[in-house]
């Protein structure tokens, strides 16, 4: 599919209809939701805590590109950022203006936008910070021109990226999730794959009914890598590499990378023989997060 078929209307419904975490912690009222996500993401992804402490977000401006349910939002005005958010659906800013409401977060702004055309003027932030949104739109070069436009001089970026280098990418999409589809014929199979490893059981179901209408074609890795990363209706994602991630920031200098996030709970039998410390490890090497840093 060529990358102007892949639309943001397109992109923006299906994040509408499953916005990011809602697979694992589903929607309710008041304070417990936005407190039983937060513990349910830092449990699973420690290491976004530990880089946000290492950015000094104090009487910084900052635009937060991609919003979600507002967890790294409340961990950075809390940090004492002037914070401005912006997110392509009308769904996640609601939730982030909810959550500053119950927790008495002071902010700039919330608003829809879409981050191919910033509607703020040249030189405007301090910081410019998204995580695991950019590879979600076929355009991220343009979104990149935009964040260093926006950026004043010396002003940082930080973005996470789905890594191309990582196990998650290699072995789990590429091949075992891949076969696994197919097992999903087999009576009973969804039920044990979602109890083994947490995925939800709608989303199984709609793979494997995903592949019975398109056949093989399902599971080109140029087809399945938008299915396999976010659910089986997600329309749009792309993986880099290092090397790919330092072109596409070419304009920032001083660019850092880490790695992070073994996705343990795709390998159940094997992640019974690993220590905290090999996954993490393995993590810093193969993660599937690859964090981006740079100065503009």
């Amino acid at each position: 599919m060529d990358l102007k078929d892949f639309t943001s209307n397109q992109i923006a419904a299906f994040w509408s209809k499953y916005p990011c975490g809602s697979n694992f912690v589903h929607a309710s009222e008041g304070r417990d939701f936005f407190i039983n996500y937060d513990r349910f993401k830092y449990y699973h992804e420690p290491h976004i805590l530990d880089e946000l402490r290492q950015i000094d977000f104090k009487e910084k401006r900052v635009l937060e590109i991609g919003l979600g349910q507002g967890a790294e939002a409340q961990k950075m005005i809390e940090a004492g950022a002037i914070y401005n958010g912006i997110d392509l659906t009308a769904e996640s800013v609601t939730r982030v203006q909810t959550r500053c409401r119950l927790f008495s977060l002071p902010y700039e702004s919330l608003q829809v936008m879409n981050a191919e055309k910033l509607d703020f003027p040249d030189e405007s932030f301090d910081i410019v910070f998204s995580h695991g949104v950019l590879h979600h739109s076929p355009r991220i070069r343009t979104i990149i021109r935009e964040i260093h436009r926006v950026l004043r001089p010396g002003g940082m970026v930080v973005a996470m990226l789905y890594h191309r280098h990582s196990i998650n990418y290699q072995v789990s999409i590429r091949y075992l999730r891949r076969f696994g589809i197919f097992l999903l014929v087999l009576p009973g199979m969804s039920r044990l794959v979602a109890k083994l490893t947490g995925e939800d059981l709608e989303r199984l179901e709609k793979h494997l009914l995903n592949l019975k209408r398109e056949g093989l074609a399902y599971l080109k890795m140029e087809n399945f890598i938008h299915k396999a990363t976010d659910g089986p209706d997600n329309v749009f994602s792309s993986v880099f590499s290092p090397s790919e991630a330092a072109e596409l920031f070419s304009a920032f200098k001083d660019l850092r990378f880490s790695k992070h996030f073994f996705n343990a709970r795709h390998f159940p039998i094997v992640q019974l023989f690993l220590s905290a410390g090999m996954k993490k490890k393995i993590s810093s090497r193969y993660g599937w997060h690859l964090w981006v840093k740079g100065i503009k």
